[in-house]
């Protein structure tokens, strides 16, 4: 069996999608009149929007349909589909679940986020990687209706308790294991083909770079970034080069130029696939890192650092005053200004005239360009 095929283990966003979409179609299949329950945990709303045709339908179908999710306050969900809110600090929250339960058939999806990422992925959500399971046994569909039931307590409306209950306790009949195995088979070769034929969405040249430094924009960024959600954490890093505009107005465009593709060369370095470099003005850049630690993190930074006050040995020679922070973060949009706020001061009578180096002259006898 290949991993792509494995129903159990570190899974994929895209396997996890693939796998709660089989077991929500399952549920809409026709030809059935039992009695159904269907529980399904969401992380955020941002994500069951995606699925809301479908769970309207699901609802129209089932005896009770709950989905649970952080939100601010009580979602507008379909009617008939029974919200429940999580907090944002329980083992719920990070939770991607789906289980539907008859008294003949079970099919669930289980998966704890692991806040990690697929370093060589194209997109922030096509990152993420869960520990779980998925499958078409009804065994373990009961034991996750009543498990979810369990932890979500007296969230439950009492009139959703007794049909979950009522669902549970029609289950008598022996599971027909040989059916369930071989489905279960079909779908784990669909599935891992249909995983590693994932298409891959190219970014917008009209919106992805930066025209002087070939450096993403924060336009650019937004598909990848994915879903205005906080279920993945984010390493930033700011850097900002105070002198760039002074390297423009007392050396021309053509020496400006050569700073800021120096500058946008060292940054790019050791980034991974899925990293982004952005210009987010003039003199200012931005790392973003998903799932970094913050000891990795700090000492990029300060890597960084040192390597860009550094540059005056480089061609055109400039010195320059790098700063930069960093921030591990969960929030969206990205909190630039918070980080803009902690970068520290240099006084403006330390940057010019640089303290390293010289620029060529044109008659290349080495004298400084500048006094």
């Amino acid at each position: 069996m290949t991993d792509g095929e494995a129903r159990a283990g570190v899974l994929s966003k895209r396997a996890l999608v693939i796998a709660s979409h089989a077991v929500e179609r399952a549920a809409l299949a026709e030809g059935t009149d039992e009695n159904m329950v269907v529980l399904a945990l969401f992380q955020r709303l941002p994500y069951f929007e995606r699925e809301r045709e479908v769970y309207a339908r699901i609802a129209r179908r089932a005896a009770v349909t709950v989905v649970g999710m952080v939100d601010s306050g009580r979602p507008d969900l379909p009617h008939g589909v029974t919200p429940v809110l999580l907090r944002a600090e329980e083992n719920l929250a990070r939770e991607w679940s789906v289980a539907v339960l008859t008294p003949t058939f079970g099919g669930s999806v289980v998966a704890q986020d692991l806040d990690d990422v697929d370093p060589s992925a194209t997109s922030v959500e096509a990152a993420r990687r869960f520990q779980g399971r998925w499958g078409f046994r009804r065994d373990e569909a009961y034991a996750e209706v009543v498990r979810l039931r369990d932890a979500l307590g007296d969230r439950l409306p009492p009139t959703a308790r007794i049909k979950i209950d009522e669902v549970l306790k029609s289950v008598t009949t022996p599971a027909a294991a040989p059916v369930e195995n071989r489905a279960e088979a079909a779908l784990r070769h669909l599935a891992g083909r249909l995983e590693r034929q994932a298409p891959s969405k190219p970014e917008d040249p009209a919106l992805s770079a930066d025209p002087d430094t070939g450096l993403a924009t924060m336009a650019g960024i937004s598909g990848w970034l994915g879903a205005s959600t906080d279920t993945v954490p984010l390493g930033l890093i700011l850097i900002t080069v105070d002198d760039l505009d002074e390297v423009g107005r007392r050396h021309g465009d053509r020496v400006k130029m050569h700073t800021e593709q120096n500058i946008a060369d060292l940054i790019r370095e050791d980034l991974r696939p899925l990293d982004r470099a952005v210009r987010l003005g003039n003199a200012e850049f931005l790392l973003v890192q998903p799932a970094l630690e913050s000891a990795d993190l700090t000492e990029r930074s300060l890597r960084l650092e040192r390597r860009l006050g550094a540059l005056h040995t480089t061609y055109p020679f400039v010195d320059l005053h790098p700063r930069t922070t960093t921030m591990l973060t969960r929030k969206r949009p990205l909190p630039v200004n918070s980080l803009r706020s902690q970068l520290r001061k240099v006084p403006t009578s330390a940057l010019w005239p640089p303290s390293h180096g010289m620029l060529p002259t044109p008659n290349g006898n080495g004298s400084p360009w500048f006094r």
